[in-house]
């Protein structure tokens, strides 16, 4: 998901509160990866990867559920925010791109 903080949210604040959803997160079926990233244009992307689409859908719907949430979504902007699940098409290996 891509989407800009609500006016006064620090980007310290925003990742101690995406800190506190690790476990959370972490504990889903199918959850393998999450990254947080912020563009030059105050744009965050949290992308995390799931092993199928279910699981990232159903990951999706207990998101707002879950207490340790809470203060992520009155964080976010909702007129900026942003939701996409995407199939994961190629993966560069690793040793390819070093080597």
């Amino acid at each position: 998901m891509s989407f800009k903080l609500v006016p006064g949210v620090s980007d310290a604040d925003y990742i101690a509160a995406t800190r506190k959803t690790a476990e959370f997160i972490g504990g889903l079926r199918g959850f393998i990866d999450r990254r947080l990233s912020k563009g030059d244009d105050g744009v965050w992307m949290d992308y995390v990867i799931w092993t199928d689409m279910t699981a990232a859908q159903e990951a999706s719907a207990k998101f707002p559920q879950a207490e340790c949430t809470a203060d992520i979504i009155r964080m976010i902007d909702p007129a900026t925010l942003v939701m996409r699940h995407e199939r994961q098409m190629w993966v560069s290996e690793p040793s390819l791109a070093m080597g």
